[in-house]
């Protein structure tokens, strides 16, 4: 009994965004494979957004599982566009024309059979062009304590930074994937802990450096549902950071369109989750009386 490594197949995918498991392989793999004359299998994994030009296969079935991510086929005959989230497994018959695109994140297991190069790729149209180069937009809807709320498949730890100035108005970010305004802040990422999480979110998002004063409350309601477009869906970990700016200039990102400083009474009129509402007043009395939440 032969294995593959989790470990050799993660750090192969570091070089490369296919790494293929079994097959009949004339190229040198940076991973032992398995030999097979009948099958194609392998991994295709998308750090940054990738695609795919329109092309078809002769003779080989390709079946698809989608291990996490989102990811766009368009038919090219049929004009006709689908879309798969983790966990969805789905088939690409011989002949059929098809572009693809996918999300940062995205990976992907494939199997061919037969294997081989029997792809042929076609003139690719101006509209599909632009439709591959387009990024794959994942908008956000937001639950609390809702019983129609789609059951969660994440939790990701995240932080956010309460930024008030010398009028005692808060930074806020008006978010694009829902439209609502936000305290900026995001999730951890392998290496950090939750304040470094907090320093570089706000940096990416604004374009400020931050100090870490205090924390100002912890949220983790099993009731705070976020569902994303891509078929993540997220209950609420996250705290909420006090922090001081001590340099940089504002400079959104594209996550964000627009910035605000906003007193807390002023905040109310502003588009916001239920849970981002509780933060700003969790904020103010914080700044009053120096006792977190923790909800």
């Amino acid at each position: 009994m032969k294995r593959i490594s989790d470990e050799s197949i993660r750090q192969a995918l570091e070089q490369t965004t296919r790494q293929y498991l079994a097959g009949h392989l004339k190229k040198p793999q940076t991973v032992p494979h398995f030999h097979e004359n009948t099958v194609e299998i392998g991994v295709t994994s998308y750090d940054e957004p990738g695609s795919e030009a329109p092309h078809y296969h002769t003779r080989a079935v390709e079946y698809m599982y989608l291990m996490r991510g989102m990811t766009q086929y368009v038919d090219l005959e049929t004009e006709e566009e689908y879309t798969f989230y983790a966990g969805d497994f789905f088939q690409i018959t011989p002949g059929t024309v098809y572009a693809q695109r996918s999300r940062p994140g995205t990976e992907l297991l494939f199997i061919k059979t037969p294997p081989g190069n029997d792809k042929v790729v076609v003139e690719e149209p101006d509209a599909v062009f632009t439709w591959r180069q387009a990024s794959i937009e994942t908008t956000r809807t937001d639950y609390l304590n809702d019983p129609e709320a789609p059951h969660p498949n994440s939790v990701k730890p995240a932080s956010a930074a309460a930024l008030v100035n010398e009028n005692e108005e808060i930074l806020l970010v008006k978010r694009r994937d829902n439209e609502k305004w936000a305290m900026p802040g995001g999730t951890m990422e392998e290496g950090e802990n939750l304040a470094a999480c907090v320093k570089r979110e706000v940096r990416e998002e604004t374009g400020y450096d931050i100090e870490v004063t205090g924390i100002v409350g912890t949220y983790t309601n099993p009731g705070t549902v976020i569902a994303y477009s891509d078929g993540e869906v997220r209950r609420e970990f996250l705290i909420l950071y006090e922090a001081r700016i001590t340099g940089g200039e504002m400079q959104l990102d594209a996550e964000s369109s627009d910035y605000a400083w906003v007193s807390p009474s002023d905040a109310a009129a502003l588009p916001m989750t239920v849970p981002q509402r509780q933060r700003v007043e969790d904020v103010k009395s914080f700044r009053q009386y120096g006792l977190p939440a923790f909800r």
